[in-house]
């Protein structure tokens, strides 16, 4: 049974409370300004779709056998939403949503909305969205909670509603729905391990506890109280005992599991040292590309405490370990929380 969009939600799954927050956020902006509303959906359609919200107010406009002087219209839309906790959208359901549309609206969207974890989730969805668009007129569209936030931040609104959006996204990073891994550095303890580092790989027991790692975009090797270089992470892989199975933990570059899981596997066999550490245990491969000079220093007393430290939205407005390494550096620690 459908229920209105609610402050006071008593849904104990986390999709349906997800989509009642996020149907709330676009039901204020409405309610505030209907024009901003407006752009917010223009912004996240497919280049080209013209949508409008509200009503027209038009003059000596021709229709099919007269000119009135004045003609007050409003467009028929309807929206729909998907929402996933994660990227596992099935045919059937999507299919059925298509169906479920009114023929006689004018403009009929179906949204996907998740945490997608590649830039482009269209390519994924290619095929259902040409069929949804050649059978039944419907615009398919997958967007991701990132590019939702984004657009709600770029349009004017009060400074109540501004408050509103800032809350919203401190919500969304608790359901851990915004990619914070995109603008996440790791920096590692890598004292007398700069020779494999040198290879553009980094590896250590995979364990658990301590030796857990956060998915991230960026590592960099510590030594006598510095960073000197900034990698990108391509992909992490876990190798069982004696180059046993491989498992991809994450993949930021999108390349081909096997093709990963195979590469970390070589990475072992180049290094002594860790073949004979993989006869007892997994290893973690972080196959590494892109590694810039940098000079980030900590300045503070003592050395590295552990065997990693995370600085958190450091890369905000970084696109790529080239930009990064030159933001930090001669930069401090202290300059940052992390």
């Amino acid at each position: 049974m459908s229920r209105p969009i609610s402050l006071f939600t008593d849904y104990r799954s986390g999709e349906n409370s997800l989509t009642n927050y996020c149907g709330l956020i676009f039901k204020m902006l409405y309610e505030e300004n209907p024009k901003s509303f407006e752009e917010v959906l223009g912004a996240l359609l497919p280049s080209g779709t013209n949508l409008t919200v509200g009503v027209n107010f038009l003059q000596q406009t021709k229709q099919r056998k007269s000119i009135p002087d004045l003609a007050i219209t409003q467009r028929s839309f309807t929206i729909f939403f998907e929402t996933k906790l994660s990227n596992w959208f099935y045919e059937k359901q999507t299919y059925e949503h298509i169906k479920g549309f009114q023929q006689e609206t004018q403009d009929k969207i179906l949204f996907l909305l998740s945490n997608f974890e590649t830039d482009e989730p269209e390519t994924q969805f290619a095929d259902e969205i040409k069929r949804a668009w050649e059978e039944d007129r419907v615009i398919l569209k997958p967007i991701s909670f990132e590019e939702l936030l984004k657009q709600l931040k770029s349009v004017r609104s009060s400074e109540s509603f501004k408050k509103v959006i800032d809350e919203f996204e401190i919500y969304l990073d608790t359901k851990n729905v915004l990619p914070r891994w995109k603008y996440l550095l790791e920096i590692v303890n890598c004292a007398g391990l700069y020779h494999e580092i040198e290879e553009n790989v980094y590896l250590c027991p995979d364990t658990g506890g301590s030796r857990s790692h956060r998915r991230a975009k960026y590592l960099a090797p510590y030594a006598n109280k510095k960073v000197t270089k900034i990698f990108e992470v391509r992909a992490v892989v876990s190798i069982q005992q004696e180059l046993g199975e491989g498992n991809v933990k994450w993949n930021n570059s999108g390349e081909p599991e096997q093709v990963l899981i195979e590469e970390a596997r070589e990475a072992i066999r180049r290094f002594e040292l860790r073949i004979n550490e993989n006869k007892t245990l997994p290893l973690q491969v972080f196959l590494l590309t892109n590694g810039e000079p940098t000079c980030f220093a900590k300045t503070s007393p003592g050395g590295m405490f552990g065997s990693k430290k995370y600085f958190w939205n450091i890369a905000l407005d970084c696109q790529n370990s080239q930009e990064l390494a030159k933001f930090l550096d001669g930069k401090s620690w202290n300059d940052f929380q992390s």
